[in-house]
């Protein structure tokens, strides 16, 4: 599903890029599933100990499901970002 990374606070997130926006999935595996195939769950309390801004934290968690953020384009932008900002 995800086609891109995004980096928030040295960190990298999947993402998947469509028409106008960027979509960011901020959940983490569950730490108490043992399973094959772990859960995805939203942990705010971990994204605060790794940094990511509480705006980006809260919006997030008013998503459904929670954890996914989506950035629309800025208006009059042709290419993408690239490289590193200085």
């Amino acid at each position: 599903m995800y086609d891109r990374v995004v980096t928030i606070n040295n960190t990298h997130w999947p993402a998947y890029r469509k028409p106008g926006a960027t979509l960011v999935d901020l959940r983490m595996f569950d730490p108490n599933d043992r399973s094959s195939q772990p859960r995805l769950i939203f942990r705010p309390e971990k994204l605060r100990e790794l940094g990511i801004p509480e705006a980006l934290i809260e919006a997030a968690a008013k998503s459904d499901p929670e954890g996914f953020l989506l950035f629309d384009d800025l208006p009059n932008q042709t290419e993408p970002a690239t490289g590193l900002a200085n």
